[in-house]
């Protein structure tokens, strides 16, 4: 028998398969983003305790099959079950989406131990508090740095100007960044608050998120800016982003 693999892992989805099994998608600390068979793990309570539900954090055990893509989930230690996500509409939908951008961005199998982290204190956070845009910029923008693709934003992609302090500049999401006025006419203009809003936001804490307030056209602009580069990398629509963005227009302050 092959060796089990044990790792903090957290559920990014579950499908219900054939009578009583599941196949789990997990981002564990130690395997990256893996897919997994969990047999009988809708009738056993003792391998699978707290169940499998979405964003619930546990160790899980797994091992290889051979021959198979998908891994066994021997057992599933729950350590957070997150219950308060499900209690309300906007953190539910904010836990989906951060849940979703781990699912599409993350490779498979491979080990991104600061992302597993930040998720998962993103999702602690969100539990214990309110949802908020700011926080949520906040983890998108943590995510593609930690991902390696965060964007360049206090200096000009094409030029290499870093002297860009109380000027106007163009975001090109296509190239990772922002053009200064000089090297570009086109690409949608972002005003200089806008930039350095984002600058201070990349840099922010998840800690320190919740003390923040944007108002409304920044937050705005940086929502636009982000949501453009992270379609950028993500293959098709993000269905919860496509949620909240329909969600924000009857819940004030929502996202």
């Amino acid at each position: 028998m092959r060796q089990s693999i044990v790792t903090p892992a957290i559920v990014l989805r579950r499908v219900n398969y054939a009578e009583a099994d599941v196949v789990v998608t997990l981002l564990g600390s130690e395997t990256g983003r893996v897919s997994a068979l969990a047999r009988g793990a809708r009738k056993s309570s003792r391998r699978f305790a707290g169940g499998l539900g979405m964003a619930a954090t546990g160790e899980a055990r797994m091992r290889e099959r051979a021959g198979a893509e998908l891994m066994v989930l021997e057992s599933f230690e729950v350590r957070d079950d997150r219950a308060g996500l499900a209690t309300d509409l906007a953190k539910a939908a904010h836990a989906a989406y951060a849940i979703e951008l781990c699912d599409r961005l993350c490779p498979p199998r491979q080990a991104e131990k600061a992302v597993f982290a930040w998720l998962d204190e993103f999702l602690t956070r969100l539990n214990a508090g309110p949802a908020s845009a700011e926080r949520l910029r906040v983890f998108e923008l943590g995510l593609l740095r930690g991902l390696g693709i965060g964007p360049s934003l206090d200096r000009c992609v094409v030029c290499n100007r870093d002297d860009l302090e109380g000027e106007d500049v163009r975001w090109h999401p296509d190239r990772g960044g922002v053009v200064c006025r000089k090297c570009s006419g086109r690409g949608d203009l972002m005003s200089g608050n806008t930039r350095r809003t984002l600058q201070q936001l990349a840099t922010t804490s998840l800690a320190d998120a919740q003390s923040l307030f944007l108002d409304h056209d920044v937050g705005t602009g940086c929502r636009r800016a982000v949501v453009g580069l992270l379609r950028e990398h993500v293959r098709g629509p993000l269905r919860s982003l496509d949620f909240i963005e329909k969600m924000s227009g009857r819940m004030s302050g929502s996202r």
